[in-house]
Parts: C-alpha cells; structure tokens; sequence
C-alpha cells in the first residue's frame, strides 16, 4: 500500500499538522510506502501558468489546459508539477490534511489542484492517471449543532464532488474535527485518536 499524504497548514505546531503526523505513523506502523508533500513548508506556488510548461508557446495567446496537453505529450512541465504527478501516479491512496476556510480549500492546495491535477493527465480521455482513492482531513471553526454539522457535510462532499468525483476516484468518508482551536488539551487528544480509529477502520481493513 502506497500511501501519499499531502498537508496544507502554515503553522507546523498546528492541529492540521498533528493529524498529519498521526496519519504518517499510522500508515507506517501499518506498513505502507508513505511520501508526503507540506506545501507551505516547501513554499508551493499556488499560481498556474506560464512558468508551468517549458518551452510551450501559442500566437493566440496562452491557454492553461493546452499548455498542460502540450507538456504531458513532451515532459516539459515544471520540476514542482513533475515531483507531484510521481507521487500520484505511485500512490494507492491520496489524503488531503486542510482546515476549511471560507468553505473550500485553502488558496495553496487550490493551487495545488490546479497545478498538478492536469489535463490529460488527471482528466480527460484516455487520462495518464487511473482513478485512486482519496480522503479529506479537515479542520472546521466550528458547529454548534447538527444542523451546522449537515451544512458542513454538504460543503465537503461538495469538494469531493467537484474535483476527484469529477475525475472518478472512490471518495473515503472524510474526517472532521470540528472547533478544535475552543478544545482541551485532552479533547484534543481524543481526536487524534479517533483520527486513528477512522483511518483504520476505513482504510486498513480494505487492505488485509
């Protein structure tokens, strides 16, 4: 099992970074490949476009998804894009670890989509990358109550849905930890550890 974590927080003491760290050493106690990608840390560019594709020139002017077509068919992307699609086209499972801001992803792993998940190669006929299986961890303000709590669910599903239901991977029941900036040390505790249990129970037993 080959595992590709990818976290998207600027504060390494974050609880975004914790869950990320649980989600490293449960899969390697398990016994999974796992690579990671920390685009804050490594200072991701967020921002498509011509810098992406070496060599790629149109008279009409620039268009991203052809430019992308254009590299895919020449191995001209950039060095940032090449490490990312390695790391997809080797991994089983993909797992976004983000805190949900303004109800969708933060602007770098936005940018992260639109960089690395190109055309031709994550969508498209005939795609280089075959469908994987992809999980959400997420962080939210808060919720009060059920209600909240359903409105945030069909936020998230809807990110799903746009991006990887679109391309047609098999979407994993996301983790949500809700409000944990207002929790104790010891809730917080307990939601790493419930983290755990969700990834074991929705991932290992897949695999055994």
């Amino acid at each position: 099992m080959r595992v590709h974590l990818i976290v998207a927080h600027p504060e390494e003491k974050s609880f975004n970074c914790a869950l990320h760290k649980v989600a490293k050493q449960t899969f390697s106690e398990f016994g999974a490949i796992v690579t990671e990608s920390n685009l804050y840390a490594e200072q991701f560019d967020a921002v498509a476009g011509t810098k992406d594709v070496i060599g790629f020139s149109d008279p009409s002017g620039f268009n991203l998804a052809k430019a992308q077509r254009y590299a895919l068919d020449n191995g001209a992307f950039c060095e940032q894009i090449k490490y990312e699609q390695q790391n997809l086209i080797a991994c089983d499972l993909l797992i976004l670890q983000f805190p949900l801001w303004w109800w969708s992803f933060p602007a770098i792993l936005k940018g992260w989509i639109d960089r690395v998940l190109t055309s031709g190669f994550a969508y498209g006929q005939e795609a280089i990358l075959k469908p994987r299986k992809v999980m959400y961890s997420i962080t939210t303000g808060g919720a009060a109550n059920q209600d909240e709590k359903a409105y945030y669910q069909g936020k998230i599903d809807g990110l799903y849905q746009d991006v990887f239901g679109f391309m047609g991977w098999k979407i994993v029941p996301p983790f949500i930890a809700h409000g944990v900036q207002r929790k104790s040390h010891k809730a917080r505790q307990l939601i790493l550890q419930d983290y755990q249990s969700h990834l074991k129970t929705n991932l290992f037993n897949s695999h055994k």
